[in-house]
């Protein structure tokens, strides 16, 4: 993960810290707070940011790891 923390702004980093952390309602108030995330359209950007990179993948609309060594 640490390269993906490199290469990736305060927004995906916190996005990704929620996702590995199991969080299922990304886009409640109180895990955008926590994880000081600042919109929804931000959650839509990282996640979108990270599929590019292949760090995520979705199917069928289920996001997870490409990689399931990220989760580490």
């Amino acid at each position: 993960m640490l390269f993906v923390i490199r290469n990736t702004d305060h927004t995906t980093t916190n996005y990704l810290k929620a996702f590995i952390a199991g969080e299922k309602a990304l886009s409640s108030t109180e895990v955008m707070h926590r994880y000081q995330i600042s919109s929804t359209t931000s959650i839509s950007s990282s996640k979108a940011t990270l599929i590019k990179n292949n760090i995520l993948e979705n199917k069928a609309g289920e996001i997870s790891f490409q990689d399931p060594i990220y989760a580490y």
